[in-house]
């Protein structure tokens, strides 16, 4: 039988005084994220995972100082993101478009970016769908959520060219669509920044800037 070594009293004793001092530190954090994950847990019963967002194509073509981007994008809301939407709460979509120039030595380097974004809301009393521009308060309206995608599919931006870049440049632009985590409500936030289901963004696409 291993009799109890000194050392095992002082390492326990360490346990003991660490957690103590950090249940003093931060006692309001525990609280929070403990409410908030019960929260979550409770509001958005275990479903399976989730939503897919994918860019299937694209393009940019340049027209006198003007960048036109056309793309494709498959959308795809289930599982908590949707039973959280149907309970109220908005979904911020983000469209990232960052624009790349060739140097000399043929690496690119991002000159300009812009970014849209879209809220998508669903209304009970209506049973409806609706999609704003947070840009230009421009909002459509649908009665399902497919319908709402389906409109989300086919994405074009217009753009004008940063000064300094010319039709002669070797440009690129890159495209990602993702999921806001940081607009989502309070509580809410904190579920989505642990559960890996809401880390919902596509990967980067990426094409040359054309002319015709």
């Amino acid at each position: 039988m291993r009799h109890a070594h000194p050392s095992d009293y002082n390492f326990a004793v360490g346990l003991s005084l660490m957690h103590n001092l950090l249940n003093s530190l931060m006692p309001k954090w525990r609280r929070m994220f403990i409410a908030a994950f019960s929260l979550g847990a409770l509001w958005f019963p275990a479903t399976p995972a989730l939503a897919d967002f994918t860019i299937v194509g694209g393009k940019s073509v340049l027209s006198g100082n003007t960048i036109t981007t056309s793309a494709r994008l498959d959308l795809a809301i289930r599982g908590e993101p949707e039973v959280a939407l149907s309970k109220g709460i908005g979904l911020t979509l983000v469209i990232k478009s960052h624009l790349y120039r060739a140097s000399l030595a043929s690496w690119y380097f991002k000159i300009a970016e812009w970014e849209d974004q879209l809220l998508l809301e669903h209304h009970s009393l209506s049973n409806r769908y609706t999609l704003t521009n947070l840009d230009t308060n421009i909002t459509e309206d649908f009665a399902t959520l497919a319908e709402t995608l389906d409109f989300l599919e086919q994405y074009t931006q217009a753009v004008t060219l940063p000064s300094g870049v010319s039709a002669n440049d070797a440009l690129q632009m890159r495209l990602q669509v993702s999921l806001s985590r940081s607009a989502l409500p309070g509580p809410l936030k904190l579920v989505a920044l642990v559960l890996k289901d809401w880390r919902l963004a596509s990967d980067w696409e990426r094409w040359k800037v054309t002319t015709p």
